[in-house]
């Protein structure tokens, strides 16, 4: 028997998540290389012909809340939360640095219910917004959406002023949009795309190389890349992400910026001693994370502006 330590602190649970009651492994059809799965090396001389965008967000529940019916007596679940999504920018003959970001302060209410917050003086203010979805998680569920489509929005504004713009995560609404070719960039694996025999080949990939291109759906090609070589003790999958390229860019299109990025995200994988996700979590992006954390600030701050809003919101309906 063979064991093996996961490179990511137990704390972010594991990038391989692969359940097999749960695999599809027909979803997926092979577009480059025939009918067989190939470990392809780019060539070394490719390079972006634009600089790099990387785009991330990270998001933060600050307060739980709650809504009662008075005619009723039901109960409504809430949240008070805030997100953030920002960009680094690579650049020619420069230093990495930070491109555009974005702060929003939500209050999210379940089963469709609505409520606002008064603003309070040093600037805490929150946007009121409603899901349908009864479940507890469905608050938070929806701060994780708005949280994506600003990152997509973001990536989205970065590819039209001629960025080659890498997303942190799956395309999700962008892989429809016809010529918007953003990089989708996947450190988790929880969903069996390619048949087994092909599964099985994935991890004999060495760094820097990267599969045949496969396509998912309609509108999604894609491919698997290993950033970094495999150590002794590290599971099969350790330092492999998968590349997300929406299909209306055609097939040469999405093969060239495979073998690009290929070469250049090898320069930029984590490195253990600074990110506990390394090597999938690229460096421009584990420098964003916390960058993005501390705009939203102290999460107790956070939390104590919204009791402080509530408090003021029962005082002024009880003199109602």
């Amino acid at each position: 028997m063979k064991i093996y330590v996961d490179p990511w602190a137990a704390s972010y649970d594991s990038s391989f998540l692969f359940n097999s009651d749960e695999a599809d492994p027909d979803t997926a059809e092979l577009v480059e290389d025939g009918d067989r799965l190939v470990c392809r090396d780019p060539d070394p001389a490719a390079r972006p012909d634009r600089p790099l965008a990387f785009i991330d967000g990270v998001r933060r529940g600050d307060a739980v809340l709650y809504q009662e019916d008075p005619a009723t007596g039901d109960v409504f679940r809430g949240l008070g939360g805030s997100h953030a999504c920002g960009a680094v920018l690579v650049e020619p003959r420069t230093r990495p640095r930070y491109g555009q970001v974005r702060v929003r302060r939500l209050i999210i209410w379940g089963s469709g219910r609505t409520g606002e917050l008064p603003p309070l003086s040093g600037g805490w203010r929150w946007d009121s917004l409603s899901v349908p979805g009864s479940k507890p998680e469905a608050p938070l569920v929806g701060l994780q959406t708005q949280m994506r489509a600003a990152e997509q929005d973001l990536a989205r504004e970065y590819f039209e002023d001629g960025y080659l713009t890498v997303l942190d995560g799956p395309l999700s609404r962008l892989r429809s949009l016809d010529g918007v070719h953003v990089v989708g960039y996947v450190k988790t694996h929880r969903t069996m795309h390619l048949s087994v025999d092909a599964h099985r080949r994935v991890p004999s990939l060495g760094a820097g190389q990267r599969t045949s291109l496969f396509r998912i759906g309609d509108e999604r090609l894609s491919c698997y890349l290993r950033l970094a070589e495999r150590g002794p003790t590290m599971p099969p999958w350790a330092g492999i992400v998968r590349l997300e390229m929406p299909a209306s860019a055609g097939l040469g299109t999405a093969a060239a910026q495979a073998d690009v990025l290929a070469v250049a995200l090898l320069r930029f994988a984590g490195v253990a001693h600074r990110d506990p996700r390394a090597p999938q979590n690229l460096q421009p992006v584990g420098a964003l994370e916390k960058h993005l954390r501390a705009l939203l600030g102290p999460s107790g701050l956070a939390t104590r502006a919204i009791r402080e809003s509530v408090a003021y919101l029962a005082a002024r309906q009880g003199a109602a």
